[in-house]
């Protein structure tokens, strides 16, 4: 296990990210929620100073956060805090990237999931708590890498189908109560926001489910490990279950709207529990 792990400059550069990222949120959601509902010039100009400054200070956060990866090594892969921190630099590069293609309506909701990573792989790092130690020993670092790269890109883009599906109810509830005014006429239509959910939730269970088959595939080799005894394959296979029935009752059953954007927001709470829980209910150093 790497015993270094933040112990230069790494943990400097992370530090700063995470002030970065926090600032970041609060700019977004400063320019999405703080008033939205007016419409006068001065507001205008408001909402677009906060959306300005929280992209560059996410901006900014991902470069100090790209820094702190530098020089981690295999930590990256076999420490929970390296995973979470990896997990939240390609969650911030993600927002801005969709920014660029015309899609930040979801920055507000996926800024703190970056946040997220981001403090939880500096508040967790003196631990040098490890995913499972003999499960490290099992995959070899490169085999690793490939499996926590792919179930990383997995999680990003469940967090943006999680941030849409929050779009898309908090949508549907001003529509309801028509108060759909001001800058939450700039929300993406429940059409255009179920369709990037299903898209984003097909992208994600994909990637999951090709990392969850990389791990079984070369653990089988291993007939000492036991994956259905481990808590972390078992609520990992859990969550899959659940996006996989949103995909099911969408396509199948041709359920749409609230009922399976609900789906998809649980099984992110879900996700998350996975992610950030259980490493400490079955972890150790």
């Amino acid at each position: 296990m790497n015993t270094s792990f933040l112990s230069r400059g790494e943990g400097v550069f992370l530090l700063c990210a995470v002030l970065c990222y926090l600032g970041a949120t609060l700019g977004l959601w400063a320019q999405t929620f703080f008033r939205a509902d007016e419409q006068s010039a001065q507001a205008e100009r408001r909402h677009k100073k906060a959306g300005i400054l929280g992209y560059v200070a996410l901006a900014v956060g991902a470069v100090f956060h790209a820094f702190s990866l530098v020089g981690q090594g295999s930590a990256l892969f076999t420490l929970v805090a390296g995973v979470a921190g990896l997990f939240g630099f390609i969650v911030a590069v993600s927002c801005l990237v969709f920014k660029r293609l015309g899609r930040g309506a979801a920055s507000a909701f996926i800024a703190p999931v970056a946040l997220c990573g981001a403090l939880y792989s500096l508040a967790d790092a003196p631990l040098h708590r490890a995913i499972r130690p003999d499960q490290v020993r099992v995959l070899e670092t490169q085999w690793l890498a490939v499996h926590v790269t792919i179930i990383i890109i997995g999680y990003a883009a469940l967090s943006f189908a999680f941030a849409f599906s929050l779009i898309y109810l908090m949508q549907e509830s001003l529509l309801k109560r028509k108060q759909l005014k001001g800058l939450w006429q700039r929300l993406p239509t429940l059409a255009d926001a179920d369709e990037t959910i299903f898209r984003a939730t097909s992208f994600g269970l994909v990637m999951l489910s090709s990392g969850i088959l990389t791990a079984v595939l070369w653990m089988k080799q291993h007939p000492n490990y036991a994956p259905m005894s481990d808590p972390k394959v078992l609520i990992s296979l859990a969550t899959w279950l659940v996006f996989a029935s949103y995909i099911g009752v969408r396509q199948i059953l041709g359920w749409r709207g609230r009922r399976t954007n609900l789906v998809v927001v649980y099984g992110f709470v879900l996700l998350a529990i996975s992610f950030f829980g259980v490493p400490h209910l079955v972890g150790g150093k």
